[in-house]
């Protein structure tokens, strides 16, 4: 699975759970990553993520996005997608490449990632990503 376009979207969520994910990953890329972001995201939505185990409200996590660059790119491998109603968790192995220094090789992060999507009366909206960064291994 890889990143879409991401146009101008409403504040409505995606229709799908196929177009969330979508939605997101264009959404890790864009210029406007953060406004994008948060029209993925619920209101209450929980974030853990980073090497130390950051555990952010959805302000938070806006905040912290914020102060970086968009990746440069973002692909999914080894995805899972299971259904129960109203509400999909989304599993898989996330690649981002992040530009931390200009005209250098992007950094590789690689992490092992969770989203519940929960549909509501805007569509499909994150309410829990959870990410585990992948260390090499020795």
């Amino acid at each position: 699975m890889t990143a879409a376009s991401v146009s101008d979207q409403p504040d409505t969520g995606p229709g799908t759970v196929d177009e969330a994910e979508a939605a997101w990953l264009a959404a890790l890329t864009h210029r406007d990553s953060v406004q994008l972001i948060g029209k993925l995201l619920r209101p209450e939505a929980v974030v853990v993520h980073g090497p130390v185990g950051h555990l952010h409200d959805r302000d938070t996590f806006l905040s912290e996005t914020a102060k970086r660059s968009p990746a440069n790119g973002v692909t999914m491998h080894d995805v899972t997608v299971r259904r129960f109603g109203d509400t999909a968790i989304v599993s898989g192995v996330q690649e981002m490449r992040a530009p931390f220094v200009p005209d250098a090789t992007d950094f590789v992060i690689q992490a092992v990632v969770t989203r519940v999507w929960v549909l509501g009366e805007e569509g499909w909206k994150l309410a829990h990503l959870q990410m585990a960064r992948r260390f090499p291994p020795g």
